[in-house]
């Protein structure tokens, strides 16, 4: 057991190495995957689940899953993309149980640059615009919307959102492709709603 200690501790020691070392029960080596991988982890969750507190939670709980299937992790294979599929999953059975419990979802995060040069109506103009966007997000299924993040917000590969997911490189590319029209179709509505209401509204 010293001498895998000893090995954990070595800095210049590779994740496959963290790998075979947790796979033969060594904790302090596990602890050092949590370590290279959580901020990675649990930015793709509070962009899938919206709020900071289920992002954690979810997290963790993936590490911990990640650690009772090391067994079932194929050596050599992408580790951060394995841990991706596990947190979409658990993602994916945190929305399911609320939309059962009839409870609100938190809008996803999505970034948006701002730009506070145009001063506070325009800033302001920008989060009623972010706003927007994370009401149309929240309309999308699951499966489209988390596509369209891992994409977007992520930078993920078609590649990878399949593997997280599941699915063919090419459905990926289908399921962007549909989440950005139905986005574009929901900002139009809200868009118009708005524009209706102005145009409708008690004149100054």
């Amino acid at each position: 057991m010293r001498g895998l200690r000893r090995l954990v501790s070595d800095s210049s020691q590779t994740e496959q190495g963290w790998i075979e070392l947790s796979k033969a029960g060594d904790r302090a080596a596990f602890d050092c995957l949590v370590r290279m991988h959580f901020e990675r982890i649990y930015s793709r969750l509070f962009r899938l689940v919206g709020n900071h507190e289920d992002a954690e939670d979810l997290t963790q709980e993936a590490f911990v899953r990640a650690y009772h299937a090391l067994e079932h992790f194929r050596s050599g294979g992408p580790f951060a993309g394995w841990l991706t599929r596990i947190a979409v999953h658990l993602a994916r059975d945190r929305a399911r149980a609320r939309r059962v419990r009839g409870e609100d979802q938190s809008l996803v995060a999505v970034d948006i640059p701002n730009d506070a040069s145009g001063g506070p109506s325009q800033s302001l103009s920008q989060r009623e615009f972010k706003h927007q966007i994370l009401c149309a997000l929240e309309r999308l299924p699951f499966h489209l919307r988390t596509a369209l993040t891992l994409r977007v917000s992520e930078g993920l590969s078609y590649a990878e959102i399949a593997d997280a997911m599941g699915l063919q490189p090419g459905t990926i590319r289908t399921h962007v492709m549909k989440a950005r029209r139905m986005l574009l179709h929901f900002l139009a509505s809200q868009l118009d709603g708005d524009q209706g209401g102005r145009k409708g509204g008690p004149s100054a």
